[in-house]
């Protein structure tokens, strides 16, 4: 088995196997965490999607409009600079509804090795790995564990 990063953690959470198959309901039957926790997953990869394009658009002003020599009022009143200022409100919903996620899966408890090893997934990803490395790649350890006893035919 190859080495979990966080990156094919986020991936993974979008693959949990019955969301996946476009089985929702039955995965919210059978683990109501797994969809929680996918839609964290889904949340993730929006942000980490409008921060590339936030980067790749301030590079453009920067070009185009001398936006980092003009002052932050002349950037706030720069027609072009609205697509910015969009994309920053939805970088600011992603955050709040993750965080929203994040207080409600506390209360839901896994029902299944799938649904602890998606929080623990969850967890993975809201951590900043540099401030705790071994603990890091202890719970990516554990996580990948989870999921290979989770395939085990009982």
């Amino acid at each position: 088995m190859g080495r979990l990063s966080r990156r094919k953690v986020v991936a993974g959470l979008g693959a949990t196997p019955l969301v996946a198959s476009g089985k929702a309901r039955m995965a919210a039957e059978a683990d109501p965490v797994l969809v929680l926790c996918a839609r964290y997953g889904e949340l993730e990869r929006r942000q980490e999607q409008l921060m590339r394009q936030w980067g790749d658009y301030e590079a453009w002003l920067g070009a185009h409009c001398n936006w980092y020599k003009l002052s932050r009022s002349e950037q706030r009143a720069l027609p072009e600079a609205r697509k910015l200022y969009a994309i920053d409100d939805a970088i600011e919903r992603c955050i709040k509804e993750s965080a929203q996620l994040l207080r409600r899966l506390r209360s839901v408890p896994a029902l299944t090795p799938a649904g602890v090893a998606a929080k623990l997934s969850v967890i993975a990803i809201a951590i900043d790995p540099p401030d705790y490395p071994s603990a890091y790649r202890l719970l990516l350890s554990t996580i990948a564990d989870l999921n290979v006893l989770s395939r085990k035919p009982r």
